[in-house]
């Protein structure tokens, strides 16, 4: 049964990877990035917003579920770095799929209503509420995969340069947003390396 369980993580690690490199790469394709200016309602408003974030949704969710593998190889081992990398890295994940969720599903639907609601210096990105918390989430969702990936690369039970992509790839797209228009740069860097790192993890869990 644990060889099963490894291997279902394996796939989702790997699933994981190559869905969030897709998903990056057609939104960076796909939407217009160079209109991006005092609004976020020129991407909304693109035909593909919804199939595109639903990738990333999903490729969210299988590293968020890959993970329990990675931690169920670890168990035994003295390092600190892997069991609080992977609370933090669950909680910080989940909270990303939160907000990724509500993007797709919620803010089609008040473009239609308002499309000032998604300005820059509109109602939702002005509130006390939203950035505070897409940041504070960016960061724990970082922190945790740092200390994954240098867990990885501490006990060497996986490949260790698997874990360093991880620890420079999962921090650099996720708070890559904060370099607003340009965030397309650092966060393609940061889901190439994270991917490749995600994919490496989950072929060696299988062999």
């Amino acid at each position: 049964m644990e060889d099963l369980f490894i291997s279902i993580s394996a796939y989702l690690n790997i699933g994981s990877g190559i869905l969030l490199l897709v998903y990056w790469y057609t939104f960076a394709i796909f939407m217009p990035y160079g209109r991006l200016s005092t609004t976020l309602a020129i991407l909304v408003e693109n035909s593909n917003w919804g199939w595109i974030n639903i990738l990333g949704v999903l490729g969210a969710s299988a590293g968020l579920l890959g993970q329990a593998g990675i931690y169920q190889l670890h168990q035994g081992s003295e390092s600190w770095l892997s069991p609080i990398g992977f609370y933090i890295a669950v909680l910080g994940t989940m909270m990303l799929i939160g907000t990724m969720l509500w993007e797709t599903i919620l803010w089609p639907v008040l473009v239609q209503v308002d499309r000032s609601l998604l300005d820059f210096q509109g109602p939702i990105y002005t509130s006390r509420y939203f950035l505070p918390f897409f940041i504070i989430a960016s960061m724990i969702y970082s922190a945790g995969y740092i200390l994954v990936g240098l867990g990885i690369a501490q006990l060497g039970l996986l490949p260790r340069i698997a874990g360093y992509l991880i620890a420079v790839g999962a921090p650099t797209f996720g708070l890559g947003s904060m370099f607003g228009k340009y965030q397309v740069y650092p966060r393609s860097l940061g889901v190439t390396l994270m991917s490749a790192g995600l994919v490496w993890i989950g072929i060696s869990m299988l062999g």
